[in-house]
């Protein structure tokens, strides 16, 4: 059987085929053993800079985390107290609304009304924006109310300032942003109105007089708050809610009643004619432009000489006994002469005393 034999013959022609064949060479003995080999130095500072680099980004990570809020706080607590400028084609019938305008429109599109935050939010926990801001809309509140009753032909004051006035008051409980948004509304109606002739347009020489009646007024209640702070014991360091609360309040009226004089001296051609009268007007100008102008970046209530930290109530206080005096003193002479009783005219004339019935 032919087939079989070839088979069986196979494998020794095979082995015949291949025995002159060379051969694999042996390998090293230093390619198989691989306990004695050394990693590249270059491989070795790559991974050292590979795990300080993945820690460096993991600290990073963390203060991150952990500063966020703070950080967020202290973003959020920026106080706009840049000077009122209206734009060239900005006209206002009376210039006084128009402060108040852009007074509220700068708060509420600018940080937003702090005191209208949820619990977590950053604002929540701050101090003098809120009290900033309290103490414009209640500042704007008593002006623009007294507006009403200097506007007004009647007895009644004028519907849509009174109207503003109410609004500018904050109400425990409810949010300040859809009040503030009437009251501007308010505010444009009333001077539309004016500019039409709808509506009696007071002059700065008569608002002026009552104006700063009313920002003496304000400089005597800031300075009893302020004077209330600084003589009480102090409770924190380097001043106590409180503290802070008091200075950004006076500041906020101050502020107010600085871009309000400004607004009425441009216009009052009557009170700036007289050379008397100026320098009054620029007198109370200047006292309340330093007190709207102290800005510290952390406000210090401390007691001693101040080497450090100044004590900025103390300095507020000052700078609003001067504007009390200031305004009191312009507020005498811009206010109208008081008409003597006829009768006692005719006593002088005649002699003669009266007769008690």
């Amino acid at each position: 059987m032919p087939s079989r034999a070839a088979a069986a013959k196979l494998p020794k022609a095979y082995e015949e085929d291949h025995r002159g064949a060379a051969r694999p060479a042996a390998v090293p003995e230093h390619f198989i053993n691989l306990e004695g080999a050394q990693p590249s130095p270059i491989m070795i500072g790559f991974q050292k800079f590979w795990r300080r680099l993945m820690g460096f980004l993991k600290l990073t990570l963390l203060l991150a985390v952990i500063g966020a809020y703070p950080a967020a706080a202290v973003l959020s607590s920026k106080i706009n107290d840049h000077p009122v400028v209206f734009p060239q084609n900005e006209s206002w019938s009376v210039a006084g609304v128009g402060v108040a305008i852009h007074k509220i429109a700068r708060e509420l599109e600018g940080a937003g009304w702090a005191a209208d935050r949820a619990e977590w939010h950053p604002q929540a926990r701050l101090t003098a924006l809120p009290a900033w801001q309290q103490g414009t809309a209640t500042a704007l509140s008593e002006h623009v109310a007294l507006l009403a009753g200097i506007a007004s032909a009647s007895d009644q004051p004028d519907d849509d300032l009174a109207a503003a006035a109410r609004l500018l008051m904050a109400v425990p409980g409810e949010d300040m942003r859809p009040r503030l948004t009437a009251a501007a509304e308010a505010l444009n109606r009333f001077d539309t109105r004016a500019s039409r002739g709808l509506a009696l347009r007071p002059a700065p020489e008569e608002t002026l007089p009552r104006e700063m009646a009313l920002f003496a007024e304000w400089a005597r209640e800031g300075r009893a708050a302020l004077s209330d702070r600084i003589n009480a014991e102090q409770s924190a360091w380097p001043a106590s809610r409180e503290d802070i609360a008091a200075f950004y309040d006076a500041k906020a009226h101050a502020h107010l009643a600085h871009e309000l004089i400004l607004s009425a001296k441009a216009r009052a051609y009557g009170i700036t004619g007289d050379a008397e009268l100026a320098v009054a007007l620029a007198r109370a100008e200047a006292a309340w432009g330093r007190a709207a102008e102290l800005k510290p970046v952390f406000v210090s209530n401390l007691s001693g000489s101040g080497a450090i930290l100044p004590n900025h109530l103390a300095s507020m206080a000052y700078y609003l006994v001067e504007a009390e005096d200031a305004s009191a003193f312009l507020a005498a002479k811009l206010a109208p002469p008081v008409e003597e009783d006829a009768s006692v005219g005719d006593v002088a004339l005649t002699g003669e005393e009266p007769q008690l019935p």
